[in-house]
């Protein structure tokens, strides 16, 4: 009886150990399985799923406005900056447009600095034009463009589509006119150029013979000796002085007026054709 005694007290004595173990095992199976299984009440959400791409983010049938582009200059207020196609302008609705409405003016396009832009030409400024003479002339450009987009708007075409309208219409006027317009100035420059200058030579070397002739009388040389004093050669530096010095000037003067009478209207034409098929191509593209 008391051998067997002390068998169960040692039995008892070698488990106590894992006895005492064995809640903490159950408090950490628990807790395993209570992170598994929801719990009653106990609402767990799903795993968020990962930021959708760009292309996933257009809902059918909603319109996404594309993002603003980055500009990377100053514009001046009531300005906007050169406009970024992202996709192609609608193309003109012949059966829409109707006789012109009050619409919201268009806003001038300010380039980026020391940039001639005259709607879609546009180059580098060169370094000797001075921003006094650069800014004028693209703010006189960006006004004609904006008021032109605005009247095409206020017929009922897509704003998009009437500043590409606008822009190639401003354009191909400045291109056809320098197309045209600089060799028609340059052929009536020479032209007008050779015919000032005989004419100035004409009237220059009457000049300088009046003043030999003057020259002479002061003198107290016969008239009847005049012909002899203006064909000696004393007299020939003044009179072919008078004579280049006349040559040049009707030159330089009738170079400019041949430029100007032939140049300039050809200009005016050149820019009109130009402007016309800027337009075009900016109605059609």
């Amino acid at each position: 009886m008391t051998r067997r005694h002390d068998m169960n007290t040692g039995v008892r004595r070698a488990i106590r150990p894992a006895l005492g173990a064995l809640p903490l095992a159950v408090a950490i199976a628990c807790a395993g399985v209570a992170q598994a299984i929801p719990q009653p009440g106990v609402t767990t959400g799903p795993a968020q799923p990962a930021a959708p791409s760009a292309d996933t983010t257009r809902q059918p049938g909603t319109t996404v406005a594309p993002p603003a582009p980055q500009v990377n200059y100053a514009v001046p207020q009531d300005h906007r900056p050169v406009p970024v196609e992202t996709e192609p302008a609608p193309a003109v609705n012949w059966q829409q447009l109707h006789a012109p409405e009050p619409v919201a003016p268009v806003a001038p396009i300010a380039p980026p600095p020391r940039t001639v832009r005259i709607g879609d030409f546009t180059t580098a400024a060169p370094d000797a034009l001075p921003d006094a003479i650069l800014n004028p002339v693209n703010d006189a450009a960006a006004g004609t463009e904006a008021a032109l987009s605005t009247g095409l708007q206020s017929v009922g075409i897509n704003p998009s589509r009437s500043d590409k309208i606008a822009a190639g219409t401003a354009g191909g006027a400045v291109l056809g006119a320098a197309i045209v317009g600089i060799p028609s100035a340059i052929g009536g420059a020479i032209g007008g150029g050779l015919i000032g200058a005989g004419v100035g030579a004409g009237i220059g070397a009457g000049i300088g013979v009046a003043i030999v002739a003057g020259t002479a009388v002061a003198a107290g040389v016969p008239t009847g000796g005049l012909g002899a004093v203006i064909a000696a050669p004393a007299a020939v530096p003044v009179i072919g002085g008078g004579a280049l010095i006349g040559a040049g000037v009707g030159a330089a003067a009738g170079a400019a007026l041949g430029a100007a009478a032939i140049g300039i209207p050809a200009a005016v034409l050149g820019g009109v054709a130009g402007g016309a098929a800027g337009g075009f191509l900016g109605g059609a593209f």
